[in-house]
């Protein structure tokens, strides 16, 4: 079996080590501002990790936990290897929640004194289902997605793995990786969170809408629904062609949305606060189904609520 060895580029910030330099100016930079902690004995420039515009907060903490690996691999001592969600971020998928952890794998034993932001998984990884991101050593994009449906709930494993095959996992090493863990917990859930994942799938938001959909028990919606109009070939985040109904979350450009429905297919929006109520936010788009169809919809077990 055959897994993914090449990733895509990602900016880890560099870190300084407080055993390497000189700790009295390193509290007066911390003072000042210009060095921020990632964890304990390691600092990063704080331009580094800072980030303007919308959304800043959960894209500033992601690099701060990039910084977070970054310094872990410097201080460690064992051999390791960065697995589960630590492992999507470095290499470079969507995550629903940035983690406040460091996940690796690492064979020997952690002290008693072992720190709280690290969780250590044991076992051995296979040279199969490792990567490499710049120095550091990761578990291959495929099974990363795979420890991810495993442990994480069925949303936050559906974004990694919607994002993992938009990098180039593949869906059918995936489904066989997943297929040798019968019997293994969460077994269930995990092989539909395989099952469902599509790499059409533009943003975790774009998730987050597909997964309280199928929640519903409503059939599955594609990714990326093209539609043709008179201003040229559009898509639609999610769609159901054979009912003309298309789903965007936070809208198309005017122009877009006004030739699409001019081809006859029916836009619903969906946004963040939707997420305060899903049920209005499922309420729209089934009005939109045949009758039929929504009387048959049951809610998945397997999916609980996000």
């Amino acid at each position: 079996m055959t897994t993914t060895s090449t990733v895509p580029v990602v900016d880890i910030p560099a870190v300084l080590l407080a055993s390497e330099r000189d700790r009295n100016k390193l509290a007066e930079a911390q003072r000042r501002g210009t060095l921020v902690k990632v964890r304990r004995g390691a600092y990063c420039e704080a331009q580094a990790v800072q980030v303007d515009g919308p959304s800043s907060a959960p894209r500033e903490k992601r690099l701060k936990e990039l910084a977070r690996a970054r310094a872990l691999h410097s201080q460690l001592r064992s051999d390791h290897v960065f697995s589960h969600t630590t492992a999507a971020l470095l290499l470079g998928c969507r995550v629903w929640t940035v983690p406040d952890t460091t996940h690796l794998y690492q064979r020997s034993r952690a002290s008693g004194r072992s720190a709280k932001d690290v969780i250590r998984h044991r076992g051995k990884v296979p040279p199969t289902d490792l990567a490499t991101v710049e120095d550091l050593t990761v578990t291959s994009l495929e099974r990363t997605v795979i420890d991810c449906a495993l442990t994480l709930h069925p949303l936050e494993a559906l974004v990694i793995a919607d994002s993992a095959l938009a990098l180039g996992a593949e869906h059918q090493v995936l489904l066989e990786m997943i297929g040798t863990r019968a019997g293994q917990r969460g077994i269930q859930r995990a092989r539909l969170v395989i099952e469902l994942a599509d790499g059409g799938s533009g943003s975790a938001w774009e998730t987050w809408v597909r997964y309280e959909v199928l929640r519903a028990g409503l059939p599955r919606p594609s990714t990326q629904m093209p539609v043709q109009t008179d201003r040229g070939l559009f898509h639609t985040d999610l769609g159901y062609e054979q009912w003309g109904l298309g789903i965007e979350f936070d809208g198309l450009v005017k122009y877009r949305a006004d030739a699409i429905r001019r081809a006859g297919v029916t836009l619903e929006r969906s946004s963040a606060a939707d997420r305060t109520d899903t049920r209005a936010m499922l309420a729209r788009i089934t009005a939109h189904l045949p009758p039929e169809v929504v009387k048959r919809s049951r809610t998945n077990v397997l999916l609980p609520p996000a």
